[in-house]
């Protein structure tokens, strides 16, 4: 092969040292050494004394002399005019002024040319072999930048994965801001990076990392925002980029000054759709940012947002758990030093906490009966019971008032006061029950001596009473011959006292027995109508003596219910012997029985003087006589409500009170009807349940 031959023909070597392009990419030493080589060849191949290789910048565009053979530096400018002319033909090759030019284009985009000013004729094989290698170097350099941004990917990838890592473990975010301002300035090669978060309240932007040569002074300022740039950050929501600056209008120009920035990119940092900060890169020397720039720092800026939000739920979440743990501390050292015992249960009833006056009551440690079912430590004839009342509580409200009171016989005769009450969260949701135990055994021990004591004193009370009530009646009706009139009117004096004596010790005895929890009720099917009317027919000439009228009305068909008789016409008795005392006369008390759903309610209006709102839920007390009693006709024992309070109860209903000063009251007690759905009506104590009843 001539010497000739050898200049102008294309080797396999040649080729091979063209493609060793993609692999050198990341060395810009090597890079220019395979440029070098590219010049030099083509000359060779060519027969001429020079040659050149432009590239176009990535960045900016523009066309950059990257290789020369030869001496063609002085003709720079005028050899990239002839560049631009055949890339603006869109041909492979041509020939401008003598100049042959070769472009470097591959998949479809035009990296550079081959530039050889001809000193001559040139072959068409020569031609052929110069389009081959300029087309192969065309192809190796698409590669090279292919590969060089897969590694650059690659690289973000990793920063990504590094800013997550680092946002998750650093509670404080410091260490995740500033690998954001970091890697950010790696992956657009920026002078400056930083991260801002705003403040709407004082209008600024608090820079909370940065990274660069002005990184001191830019960590930890603020600058004000200006209507340009919140609009920017806040409205649109987008990325930007402003390569001049100075003629943009939107950064206020004490910025530029101090900093001396040229172009900007500004990537709004979101969470949750929010806009609360920006990242941001700067170059003060440097070129202008590209679109490849903007979608990389975009791809972190979101990565970053992300792990930013992911931190932060972290961070909230621990502080949630620390300052649970702590009220959970304060609840449980409350909790201990407690006297009465407190059990807590979730939704389904299981016992999640119990505190050691608890312990003591039930005499079992806390070990021994967390995770089990609070039917478990009632015993075997309650527990259905508290299932059903639990089952009750989780379909209330809140605002229901609804809880569970009963006294509990546990092993060695101790009894205990339980307090059951449902437990919602802040939705208004059943989250569980709280229990308040009781030690009772000694109050009731009490209660049951101190009701033997006044059933014994009021048998033997009753006896002579009886007596005397009898010899009474017998002198007053003339047994003994005509009693003179003054000497009558002192004995219907003592006939009237021994009676209400008589009632007392009947209530006391009542009292004493309900106290016990031996009032025995005798059930039976019974009509509550007409218990009323037994009762208002008993008390008729009193009301007459009192030339006050007692008018009823009956609504519907009242149900019969299962009760006991005697004991309703005794509550109804009492109602009429409190409104009758209390009514002025003329006036008019109104007996109403009506029912409503699942109940027969019966009230008793009166015209009296009222109860004040302080004292209507005291009426029902033992022994309370209230302000009003300057109002009554005679002096009562103050029982009478009471006793009627707990024979109401008993029968699974309640007894209620409406009244205001000077407008009269009205007393009314329900029943439940039993062939309608009332279950368990009279297990739960709420104060406002038949009034909502009522008025459905």
């Amino acid at each position: 092969m001539t010497n000739a031959e050898s200049s102008s023909s294309l080797y396999l070597e040649d080729l091979s040292a063209v493609d060793r392009l993609c692999w050198h990419w990341h060395d810009s030493s090597r890079i220019d050494e395979c440029m070098q080589f590219l010049a030099k060849r083509s000359a060779d191949i060519a027969g001429a004394e020079n040659a050149a290789v432009f590239l176009t910048d990535e960045t900016t565009g523009k066309l950059k002399l990257r290789a020369v053979a030869g001496a063609m530096e002085a003709d720079k400018e005028l050899l990239k005019g002839y560049v631009k002319q055949v890339i603006a033909s869109k041909e492979a090759h041509a020939v401008v002024d003598g100049t042959l030019v070769l472009t470097l284009a591959a998949d479809g985009a035009v990296q550079g040319a081959i530039v050889v000013p001809l000193t001559g004729k040139v072959s068409e094989e020569s031609i052929k072999s110069l389009a081959l290698l300029a087309e192969r170097a065309a192809l190796a350099i698409s590669r090279a930048q292919q590969c060089q941004e897969v590694i650059k990917r690659l690289n973000i990838i990793e920063s990504l994965l590094e800013i997550s890592e680092a946002a998750i473990e650093d509670a404080g975010l410091s260490r995740a801001f500033r690998m954001v301002a970091e890697r950010a300035a790696s992956a657009v090669r920026a002078e400056l990076t930083a991260v801002g978060l705003i403040d709407w309240n004082t209008k600024e932007l608090h820079y909370i990392e940065s990274f660069g040569e002005l990184a001191d002074r830019i960590t930890g300022s603020r600058t004000p925002i200006t209507e340009g740039l919140r609009r920017l950050v806040s409205k649109s929501g987008e990325p930007v980029i402003i390569n001049d600056v100075a003629s943009d209008g939107r950064i206020p120009e004490a910025v530029i000054n101090k900093w001396g920035i040229r172009s900007l990119l500004i990537v709004p940092l979101k969470i949750r759709k929010k806009v609360t900060g920006v990242l941001l890169a700067a170059n003060r020397h440097g070129g202008p940012f590209a679109i490849r720039d903007l979608r990389l720092f975009e791809a972190i800026a979101h990565h970053g947002s992300a792990a930013i939000a992911h931190a932060e739920l972290h961070f909230n979440a621990q502080k949630a758990i620390t300052e649970l743990d702590s009220e959970k501390s304060k609840i449980e050292a409350v909790l201990a030093q407690l006297g009465d015992g407190v059990v807590v249960c979730d939704a389904d009833g299981v016992i999640i906490m119990m505190n050691e006056a608890a312990e003591k009551i039930v005499g079992l440690p806390t070990s021994a009966v967390i995770g089990k079912k609070i039917f478990d430590m009632h015993p075997p004839h309650h527990r259905q019971e508290v299932e059903h009342i639990i089952n009750q509580f989780e379909k209330s409200k809140p605002e229901s008032g609804l809880f569970w009171e009963q006294n509990i016989t546990l092993p060695g005769r101790k009894i205990v006061r339980i307090n059951m009450r449902p437990v919602f969260n802040r939705s208004g949701q059943f989250t569980g029950t709280a229990t308040v135990m009781h030690d009772v055994t000694a109050q009731v021990e009490l209660d049951e001596i101190k009701a033997e004591f006044i059933s014994v004193v009021a048998h033997e009370l009753r006896t002579p009473l009886s007596a005397l009530k009898g010899s009474l009646g017998l002198i007053l009706g003339g047994a003994v011959g005509n009693v003179n009139p003054n000497l009558y009117e002192l004995m219907k004096i003592a006939q009237n006292n021994c009676n209400r004596l008589i009632r007392l010790v009947d209530d006391m005895l009542d009292v004493a027995k309900i106290e016990a929890g031996y009032l025995r009720l005798e059930m039976d099917i019974i009509s509550v109508q007409d218990r009323v009317m037994n009762a208002i027919r008993q008390m008729q000439h009193i009301a007459d003596d009192y030339q006050i009228e007692i008018r009823t009305k009956v609504s519907g068909k009242p149900q019969p219910i299962i009760g006991d008789g005697d004991r309703i016409e005794q509550v109804m008795t009492n109602l009429l012997s409190n409104a009758i005392k209390f009514s002025p006369p003329g006036s008019a008390i109104d007996v109403t029985v009506r029912q409503l759903r699942g109940l027969i309610k019966v009230s008793v209006a009166d015209q009296g003087p009222g109860i004040a709102p302080g004292e209507r839920e005291m009426v029902f007390e033992k022994f309370y006589q209230g302000s009003i009693q300057s109002f009554s006709k005679e002096v009562g024992s103050g029982l009478g409500l009471a006793i009627s309070k707990a024979i109401v109860e008993q029968h699974g209903g309640s007894i209620i009170v409406d009244s205001n000063s000077g407008k009269g009251s009205v007393f009314s007690f329900l029943l439940p009807v039993p062939a309608e759905d009332t279950k368990g009506a009279g297990s739960l104590s709420n104060k406002d349940q038949h009034t909502a009843q009522d008025g459905a």
